[in-house]
């Protein structure tokens, strides 16, 4: 089972994540990270990381100056390595939101996204539009499902149950 969720900004994919894993979590062990907006005062300033299963979080990009740049925002490679290393590949489903510009900025990042191309029980989230190698071969070797405002209910249901039928 290997299931990349696609979809304009902000339509859900992370939450989508996060309902997946709420969902499965007492019945599997699962690894990955979300990467959830953070807003001021209505604006987006940036995003943060959230371990799944230690809720820890930490900076990926933040509006702002830096060596390491995606449009407006500065990306913290070595935040995104960090928790990279924090990733059991022993577990029974790994959830990467998301497979993305900022995160393609690090070749830890994309060296690990290589590693879980052949691995059952993946699910990533995927940039919309965006164009890298290995983003091309998620596109062909994975069930990608769009996400939008009419399905994206019914896909976590779907999501769900695929998980469950492969684990049984």
């Amino acid at each position: 089972m290997q299931i990349a969720l696609t979809g304009r900004p902000g339509i859900g994919k992370t939450t989508a994540c996060l309902r997946i894993f709420e969902r499965l979590r007492d019945e599997m062990e699962i690894s990955g990270f979300v990467t959830k907006e953070v807003r001021e005062k209505g604006r987006r300033v940036g995003f943060k990381l959230v371990n799944l299963e230690s809720g820890e979080e930490s900076w990926l990009a933040k509006v702002g100056e830096g060596k390491v740049k995606v449009g407006k925002y500065v990306v913290f490679v070595e935040n995104l390595e960090s928790f990279l290393d924090t990733i059991s590949f022993a577990s029974d489903l790994i959830i990467i939101d998301e497979v993305g510009p900022m995160e393609l900025k690090s070749r830890k990042f994309v060296d690990f996204v290589e590693n879980l191309l052949n691995r059952d029980g993946v699910i990533f989230t995927i940039h919309y539009k965006a164009r890298h190698r290995i983003l091309d071969e998620i596109r062909r070797k994975f069930r990608v499902i769009t996400l939008t405002e009419e399905n994206r209910d019914k896909v976590v249901e779907g999501v769900v149950e695929i998980v469950r039928g492969r684990k049984s």
